[in-house]
């Protein structure tokens, strides 16, 4: 029975979907969340967690302490055997790991945290000890050089690994290879044992060592096109062009040493930074030009093993722990091993700061170029702050900073103008009575002039006012009635012709009639429009000018659902002057007639669409009634024929 009722209403409702195809249920693309895969591995007692040289194990006998996710608009896919993930251009990637508090609030008897006063996990000395648990996250460009990134220890609660958006930026740019471990130590009572001289028993346990391990791989889409393209500039870092390059002993790389032959850094570079994409240097030699659509970025390629500078294994990039920068205003902190700060300031003036410590060691990869940001409009400022240790040396360490100095500038000097009331954007040849406003916020830096004009005395041409001649400002307001004219110059390439719009503001039709036709075919001048004028020609309040019509012809025609009347009215006249009350007196007549005609029209065909779609409807109905009652037929049918086999 129940299988006969099941398939009832399976058909009913398939009949129903093919009958009403428009009816469907639709859901808006959210972020996923995926758990990333795990590997298990157990230690004993004495192990450092040495993860490099153990096997993985299918499955553990005890709870996890958690899981990891990763979260964002992304693909899922595979590279190298482990999870891929492409995130969407421009976006991040959230990693979580949940934490599960089965074995921390363990008793004795199951298996239940332990502390570890270790500080070594798989080779990494952590700044503190294990204890009841440590998280680290290790990045690498190519998946042999691994760096860590974030570590935490005692942690007994969830713990977001994404803290760091500069970074996370770099990494997904260039695709990464992440690694996240988690080890803890755990045990269990056994049971006990009884000493001759104790009273007491001893409780016996039975304890190791565990690792989570996750491993997987993250980039955004395009990093396939991820090249240097377009026009380039270098700026090396290092003293064998050491225009960038100043040395100091102290570790907030202020003040300057001379870089001589002495130096453990003479002679060679360290790097180059390439700013490219850009369509050409402005005036002035700081100075970029993009237009819409470049990506001006800066890359950085590391052109030596940070671990034996030069060829020499006793120089090496060193861990800077209290590093400072003193022009950024930049407190001491862990710098590790080389720390890239980028400082941009806004069209606004607002200041901007990016940040990436342990740049030389996570985010660059030897003899690869290494996209470090995209940049728009601004004035920006480049550190790279790094130590170089000398093993051989009495006074080792050296510290060194790169900098320099450049500016992003539109080549395409555009402005925009909006009508002052609506806020609908306004072309060349606009009128508005509401005035206008100017908005550069596409080309922050143009240099602004506003010219405006009005009626001379003899209304017959127009006159500057000099009162608002001059220079302009974004956001600024024009609302006094006039002709402008606007110009943007590219106050950094003299070479390109300034962007101009004009616009009117007002109601008089001639102004309106001569701005609408400036820079067309039937430019106007103010004394031709006024010429027109007299000849006979109109001007609507759009600003177009309409000829005199010399015979005017018109057929009136009255439908109505009763009856049908025609009434013919002709008149023809030599001169719209000679019969202008006769003219009227006919639009008027074409105006009552034809409105009559238009509101019986739509009525009736109003009338009818209704009188269809009701019909169509109640159609639907019966059909859907129709096949429901031959449904029901049908069950009861089988129905019979099943009782009449078991009777």
């Amino acid at each position: 029975m129940k299988k006969y009722i099941v398939t009832y209403f399976l058909a009913v409702m398939t009949v129903i979907s093919y009958l009403v195809p428009g009816f469907s249920f639709s859901a808006k693309e959210v972020e996923k969340e995926v758990e990333v895969p795990v590997k298990y591995y157990e230690f004993d007692e004495g192990s450092d967690y040495d993860i490099s040289n153990s096997g993985a194990l299918q499955k553990i006998q005890h709870s996890e302490l958690g899981k990891l996710t990763v979260s964002g608009n992304f693909k899922e896919s595979e590279k190298d055997g482990i999870p891929a993930y492409t995130v969407s251009n421009g976006e991040s990637l959230s990693l979580k790991f949940i934490y599960n508090d089965t074995l921390k609030n363990a008793s004795d008897s199951e298996w239940h945290i332990k502390k570890d006063g270790g500080n070594k996990v798989n080779g990494i000395k952590l700044e503190n000890d294990i204890d009841r648990g440590a998280i680290i996250l290790q990045t690498s460009l190519d998946g042999k050089k691994w760096a860590t990134a974030f570590e935490k220890t005692d942690f007994t609660n969830d713990v977001k690994l994404d803290a760091d958006k500069d970074a996370n930026y770099v990494r997904l740019a260039n695709g990464c290879y992440y690694r996240v471990i988690v080890a803890y130590k755990i045990e269990k009572e056994i049971g006990s044992k009884e000493v001759f001289s104790i009273e007491t028993p001893i409780k016996e346990h039975d304890d190791f060592k565990n690792a989570q391990v996750y491993d997987f791989y993250a980039s955004y889409e395009n990093i396939d096109e991820n090249f240097i393209s377009g026009e380039k500039f270098y700026f090396p870092a290092g003293a064998k062009n050491s225009k960038y390059t100043v040395a100091t002993k102290k570790n907030n790389y202020a003040g300057s040493e001379t870089i001589d032959k002495d130096d453990p850094h003479y002679g060679w570079d360290l790097g180059n930074f390439c700013l490219s994409g850009y369509t050409d240097k402005g005036d002035a030699d700081d100075v970029y030009l993009k237009k819409v659509g470049n990506e001006v970025k800066l890359t950085f390629k590391l052109e030596q093993d940070i671990k034996k500078l030069n060829g020499n294994s006793n120089l090496v990039i060193a861990e800077d722990k209290k590093g400072s920068d003193e022009e950024f205003k930049i407190q001491s902190h862990n710098m590790k091993h080389g720390e890239l700060i980028i400082h941009h300031t806004d069209s606004e003036n607002v200041p901007h700061e990016a940040k990436y410590s342990d740049f030389l060691s996570a985010l660059s990869s030897q003899n690869a170029d290494t996209t470090i940001q995209l940049f728009e409009e601004g004035d920006y400022e480049v550190h790279l702050d790094y130590t170089i240790t000398d093993k051989k040396g009495i006074d080792s360490d050296t510290h060194y900073q790169t900098s320099f100095k450049f500016k992003i500038r539109n080549a395409n000097c555009m402005v925009y103008i909006f009508d002052a009331e609506s806020g609908a954007e306004l072309g060349n040849g606009d009128v508005t009575e509401n005035g206008f406003r100017i908005d550069t916020a596409k080309s922050s830096y143009p240099k602004l002039q506003v010219k405006k004009e009005i009626l001379n005395n003899t209304k017959n041409g127009l006159v500057e006012d000099t009162r608002f001649n001059g220079a302009a400002t974004d956001g600024e307001i024009f609302t006094d009635e006039g002709i402008y004219t606007v110009k943007a110059y590219n106050r950094y390439d003299d070479k390109l012709e300034p962007a101009v719009k004009t616009i009117y503001v007002g109601n008089n039709n001639i102004l309106t009639a001569y701005t609408k036709h400036l820079g067309t075919s039937d430019e106007y001048t103010i004394q031709e429009i006024n010429n027109l004028i007299e000849d006979g020609y109109k001007i609507n309040d759009d600003g177009d000018i309409i000829e005199p019509v010399t015979t005017t012809t018109t057929t009136i025609t009255t439908t109505t659902n009763t009856t049908t009347s025609t009434e013919t009215i002709t008149e023809t006249t030599t001169t719209i002057t000679n019969t202008e009350i006769t003219t009227k007196e006919t639009s008027a007549k074409i105006e009552e007639t034809s409105k009559i005609s238009s509101e019986i029209t739509t009525t009736a065909v109003s009338e009818k669409n209704n009188k269809e779609i009701r019909i169509s409807v109640w159609l639907i109905i019966l059909f859907i009634g129709i096949i429901f009652i031959l449904l029901t037929l049908v069950v009861i049918l089988l129905l019979k024929k099943k009782n009449g086999k078991k009777g």
